[in-house]
């Protein structure tokens, strides 16, 4: 029995890690992506990844249209914990956008940017 615990705990533990992304090598984000800070203004002033564009998540119904004219283009979208992120990836996808990922939330987003920097 405790064999199969300790089995169960490992593959739970292993599939958890790989859905939350915790992956120190790799990172979601590249070049070719817009990545969209969905945080508020005053937030985004305090820091943010490099390359994003600060649209807070009340408003991003009204300004995506002019950064990312194409539906089809990948857009990252971030916040404090992924909660506002997700609100945004939802409406996005209500909009017509299909290539749109949440990457949750800022701090470990930076820590991954700041690992590859180092690199």
């Amino acid at each position: 029995m405790k064999n199969i615990c300790t089995i169960f705990l490992t593959v739970f533990l292993f599939i958890a890690c790989s859905l939350n992304g915790i992956d120190e090598d790799k990172s979601i984000i590249d070049e070719t992506m817009t990545v969209i800070d969905v945080r508020t203004e005053q937030e985004y002033k305090k820091g943010y990844l490099k390359n994003a564009v600060n649209i807070p998540h009340g408003i991003i119904e009204e300004k995506i249209a002019a950064l990312v004219p194409g539906r089809e283009e990948p857009i990252i979208v971030y916040c404090r914990s992924g909660r506002r992120s997700g609100i945004a990836k939802k409406v996005l996808n209500e909009m017509g956008y299909t290539n749109v990922i949440n990457a949750g939330g800022y701090k470990m987003l930076k820590k991954q940017e700041q690992e590859r920097e180092r690199k």
